[in-house]
């Protein structure tokens, strides 16, 4: 069973860092075109700012946060950890990732109650020349908050048993 929840979030996470990955592309692009036209032609493009703050950075800083999750990726500091006994290591591994559990279920909870809310209220941006949607961009946090919760449920749930998780963290990083 484990291992089928394992497949499809795998899945999933793949599927939303390459969207993010897309959303960096697009961000790129959009930026590049409007310097471009604002160089050459003395006419930027209208609300280039506004996309990139309200969907290409929110979707390429949070989407892939599942994906981290799902491999155990982010950002950890080794300096006490180094030193503990294997059994210790495990137990606050556990600890640490029902804490993380807990902090992407407030996270989710609010950033949905936010983006119902900016829903609710047709939340625009207004630009020149009139204004812009920007409350679709809001569901991107609660969807990336709840894959991420998602991940660390199935990683605790594979320390508590035992199964297919490495006693050695990061064993595929050589030290340096």
């Amino acid at each position: 069973m484990l291992d089928r929840i394992d497949r499809v979030l795998e899945w999933w996470s793949r599927a939303l860092l390459a969207l993010a990955i897309l959303a960096g592309l697009a961000m790129m692009i959009h930026v590049t075109v409007d310097v471009f036209a604002r160089t050459v032609f003395h006419s930027p493009l209208k609300q280039t700012n506004q996309m990139v703050a309200a969907y290409y950075m929110i979707a390429a800083a949070f989407l892939p946060i599942a994906f981290l999750g799902k491999h155990d990726d982010h950002i950890t500091a080794d300096v006490f950890t180094d030193y503990m006994g294997p059994r210790l290591r495990h137990v606050l591994l556990i600890f640490t990732n029902i804490l993380g559990m807990a902090y992407m279920y407030v996270f989710t909870w609010q950033s949905w109650i936010s983006a119902g809310r900016r829903t609710a209220q047709g939340e625009v941006l207004e630009i020149s020349g009139g204004y812009m949607m920007v409350w679709p961009g809001r569901w991107l946090l609660p969807i990336a908050g709840a894959s991420l919760f998602l991940c660390l449920a199935l990683r605790v749930a594979r320390l508590l048993l035992h199964k297919g998780v490495d006693e050695e963290h990061h064993s595929r990083i050589p030290d340096a």
